[in-house]
């Protein structure tokens, strides 16, 4: 692992939490085939910076909720949180990382069982 490109990444990613997600996923990409380069780092860091904003939004709601009322004069309607809709789509980019990292569960898919049957040998 390049640690000069560890340290630059840790400039911007100050959340503990994010921190743990770094180094869990920096060795998850060393065991797996082909080990962890650069461009792996880079997606790494993309992830954990996504998991910083996504505890911002994660307090957002938790403290604003996920709306509220809006009187306009003799209009009232619901207006609701946008950290929401934020947060959704924060997690699809992780999940989206994850996957161009091939760390998914579908990207470690088991190998295809063969069956030896009289059929095969026809």
């Amino acid at each position: 692992m390049n640690q000069s490109l560890k340290d630059r990444h840790y400039e911007f990613i100050t959340s503990e939490n994010a921190r743990d997600v770094y180094e869990r996923l920096a060795l998850a990409c060393e065991k797996r085939p082909g080990g962890c380069d650069d461009a792996c780092l880079l997606l790494i860091a993309d992830y954990c910076r996504n998991e910083q904003l996504k505890e911002l939004l994660q307090a957002d709601i938790q403290a604003r909720g996920l709306g509220r009322e809006v009187n306009n004069y003799r209009q009232k309607y619901y207006k609701p949180n946008e950290s929401v809709a934020h947060l959704r789509s924060v997690i699809e980019q992780q999940r989206r990382l994850l996957g161009e990292l091939r760390l998914t569960p579908a990207s470690n898919k088991a190998e295809q069982v063969s069956i030896n049957d009289e059929l095969s040998e026809f």
